[in-house]
């Protein structure tokens, strides 16, 4: 019987080619760079969104403060020339009491008179005073409820948006993984291996990108 030469021997124990598995392994790794790129892209274009809306809101709730505390301040002003008008009519000092009255401003005379219409020194179901809501309206309070409105949803838009970037930056995790083991699938000898890793580097880059197209633009 013939004996095998050296080099049959050799040829018998060589591993299995891996020639199938690097062009499809090139292909996965491709366009799991161009996914990797994508999700970065979109993550700081979530990031930056989500801070200009942050930004926004601080400026809106500022604002919405500053008119709140300027609309109290003014009511205080109100109410005490308020006060003075009554102590002087108790003191019988009309020209007094007229003098605070001609300098109340439009919205405050317009209270203060309709105030007086209820005949409120003889009629005990009139407002105590002119600064109740159905006469009154603090300078400011409209505004600054709009205003802190439109904070409110500026912050929920601006916690969506960053909510969005970290599922983007989730998938670029995802997508590290694929390069990784699509890499490494290339590199096993035994050819159980070299399918698991690749099957495996398949599967977390079709769940990725499902993942991404799920995600808003």
């Amino acid at each position: 019987m013939e004996k095998p030469s050296d080099l049959e021997v050799v040829r018998d124990h060589e591993p299995p080619r891996k020639g199938w598995v690097e062009p499809i392994v090139a292909l996965l790794m491709a366009l799991t760079t161009v996914g990797t790129a994508w999700c970065s892209y979109q993550s700081a274009a979530w990031t930056r969104q989500s801070n200009r809306l942050m930004n926004e809101f601080n400026a809106l709730e500022r604002r919405a403060g500053l008119l709140s505390v300027q609309g109290t301040q003014q009511a205080t002003i109100h109410t005490a020339m308020f006060m003075e008008v009554l102590a002087a009519k108790q003191a019988g000092n009309e020209p007094l009491a007229n003098f605070y009255v001609e300098r109340f401003p439009p919205d405050v005379r317009k209270a203060y008179d309709a105030w007086l219409a209820q005949r409120p020194f003889e009629n005990p179901n009139a407002d105590p005073h002119p600064f109740v809501p159905n006469l009154y309206e603090t300078r400011g309070t409209r505004e600054a409820a709009e205003l802190t409105s439109k904070a409110a949803s500026n912050l929920e838009k601006a916690r969506s948006a960053g909510n969005v970037s970290g599922q983007y930056l989730a998938n670029t995790v995802l997508f590290a993984t694929v390069l990784f083991f699509a890499s490494a699938s290339g590199k096993f000898e035994q050819q159980r291996v070299r399918s698991l890793a690749f099957i495996f580097a398949v599967a977390v880059f079709l769940f990725a990108l499902v993942r991404t197209a799920m995600l808003p633009l």
